[in-house]
């Protein structure tokens, strides 16, 4: 594994889905850690208190979109982190608050919210979340500031079939297109490498460790339980390209988070255009930067695991 040098990182977003196993192996990394968070009249989040105990600083903010407070607390920082999710009111008015406050501070690389699919790839109208994105990049870009953009592709609870977020296995778009999805915490370890490593400044990083289509998963799957009577659920390609331009802003997918217009449009990207990964000019491959990595768990492991497939 590549040498690591301390580095002074703060994370906004500590506890999420990401942000809490990024955070942990930040900490066993050995780097110094800031955790940034709203200040609240209650009793102290047991995740934030638990990083606090692993050795992670917490500063905490009456106004998340306070600039001069978040630049007084982003002082000596090297890196701010930013592993909130990419919802629409985060990218197009948080985000641009906390990179003014990062470059009033003189932080060095600046982490944008990104986590999924690659959006440097994808072209503006192809997707609500991805243009807001691709806004904020330019803003990031015109800045005095280094950046890097981390692609981690899928989450093995998105985008292996399961019985967890859907109450079908459920498949989308072209079986045949190659689906790059890792574990979470395997998401965390590499983001925690990416983020201190000078090779990675101004430039994205794709995580390129599993890759299986969607026809394979499901071969694993069948053969995994043989004798349990799954139902499937097929969105079409005509299914997805239909929703994408009908689709509103509820929010009906079991434990979703995106607008119905936004997961559909996330669907397109992903299952039509192929682009949950992109390996661009100005992209560089985890296997190449971590070629000694050895992952938690494959996808072949997890779809022969009945405690990920039935949410047990």
């Amino acid at each position: 594994m590549v040498s690591v040098s301390k580095r002074r990182v703060a994370i906004i977003g500590a506890t999420g889905q990401v942000g809490l196993p990024l955070t942990i192996n930040l900490l066993l990394q050995g780097h110094d850690v800031t955790l940034l968070a709203r200040a609240r009249g209650r009793p102290k989040n047991d995740k934030l208190q638990m990083l606090v105990q692993y050795g992670a600083h917490l500063t905490e903010l009456a106004d998340m979109s306070d600039v001069t407070a978040m630049a007084n607390a982003l002082s000596g920082i090297e890196t701010l982190i930013c592993a909130v999710p990419g919802s629409k009111e985060i990218i197009t008015q948080s985000e641009p608050l906390w990179l003014e406050a990062a470059i009033q501070a003189g932080v060095k690389r600046f982490v944008p919210s990104e986590f999924g699919a690659h959006t440097r790839a994808i072209k503006m109208g192809e997707g609500e979340v991805f243009d807001n994105k691709k806004r904020l990049h330019d803003k990031l870009f015109n800045a005095d500031i280094g950046w890097t953009l981390f692609y981690n592709g899928g989450i093995f609870d998105y985008f292996l079939p399961n019985l967890r977020f859907f109450p079908k296995i459920t498949t989308f778009g072209d079986l045949d297109l190659p689906i790059y999805t890792h574990h979470i915490q395997d998401i965390g370890r590499i983001a925690a490498l990416a983020f201190t490593d000078k090779r990675t400044l101004n430039h994205c990083v794709q995580v390129d460790f599993n890759v299986l289509s969607q026809s394979r998963m499901l071969e694993i799957l069948k053969n995994s339980f043989p004798a349990y009577p799954f139902e499937y659920q097929h969105y079409s390609t005509d299914y997805i390209i239909e929703a994408r331009a009908s689709a509103g802003s509820e929010v009906s997918a079991k434990k979703g988070a995106e607008t119905d217009l936004e997961r559909w449009g996330i669907n397109y990207v992903v299952y039509i255009l192929g682009l949950l990964t992109a390996f661009t000019d100005e992209t560089l491959r985890t296997s190449e930067l971590y070629p000694d990595f050895r992952v938690i768990q494959t996808p072949e492991q997890a779809l022969h695991d009945p405690r990920f497939v039935f949410e047990w």
